[in-house]
């Protein structure tokens, strides 16, 4: 698919089938002639005679079918149908795909195993709720308010 600019480099954009419209309101989803099922209406984009549909709107989903909000003739033209596949939705990453270089700068870098840094100067008003623990290791100056309802541990 082409774009103007840089190519996306998240998410998985699935353009579906192509599907002839008749005189129904109701057609299935496919992606190489198989059944697809999009999580939401909101992560398609559809085209129907050139103009993009308002998800919920002029559409929704029951399973994998598409549901306009009414009946198609049979000279109406459904351009496209794009999945944004996993676009703003939660998604568990592949084992061994997230680097150090992808978290928080308070983990080690470089490749030394199992070591946390943290900062030493607490500079943000912080609650440690009843039945949290909280360490911290070496030199720290507290210069926020720090409410320890749980346990606070300076090493």
């Amino acid at each position: 698919m082409p774009y103007v600019g840089a190519q996306p480099q998240t998410g998985r954009f699935i353009q579906l089938d192509s599907i002839t419209a008749s005189a129904t309101d109701t057609y299935a989803l496919t992606k190489n002639s198989v059944a697809f099922r999009p999580a939401t209406a909101e992560q398609l984009i559809v085209s129907l005679n050139g103009v993009t549909q308002a998800p919920n709107d002029a559409y929704s989903l029951s399973g994998g079918n598409i549901i306009f909000a009414s009946n198609l003739a049979s000279t109406d033209v459904i351009d496209y149908i794009i999945c944004l596949g996993e676009v703003g939705n939660s998604v568990v990453p592949t084992d061994g795909s997230v680097t150090t270089d992808k978290l928080s700068s308070t983990i080690s870098r470089g490749g030394a195993a199992n070591i946390r840094v943290n900062p030493n100067s607490l500079t943000v008003d912080t609650t440690i709720a009843s039945g949290e623990n909280a360490l911290v290791a070496g030199a720290f100056t507290i210069n926020a308010t720090l409410t320890v309802n749980g346990t606070f541990t300076v090493v």
